[in-house]
């Protein structure tokens, strides 16, 4: 359930990213990406009914700005960062 609110939420910001709600990609801003990536894990997080552990939400929108300024795709991005914070943190 976790993982299917994670790809939801950054479902949500793919289709920010495609209405133009976001920059282009010449034009990156990493804190409105970041803005946006926290606003869908918090969302996800309480739809899901899960709280997750310090730092994970950071983590997570740090690593997928970070992968989409090295020209990943978003979905690439998304299953990559969700998988490195689902090793490295553990959501109760």
């Amino acid at each position: 359930m976790l993982r299917f609110s994670w790809r939801r939420a950054l479902c949500s910001l793919t289709v920010a990213v495609a209405a133009g709600s976001l920059p282009a990609a010449h034009a990156f801003d990493a804190s409105r990406v970041n803005a946006f990536c926290l606003a869908g894990f918090n969302a996800a997080m309480t739809a899901a009914g899960k709280t997750a552990p310090p730092g994970m939400a950071e983590f997570t929108c740090t690593c997928f700005s970070n992968r989409l300024q090295q020209g990943q795709s978003i979905d690439q991005a998304r299953v990559e960062c969700r998988n490195e914070a689902a090793q490295k943190f553990t959501v109760k």
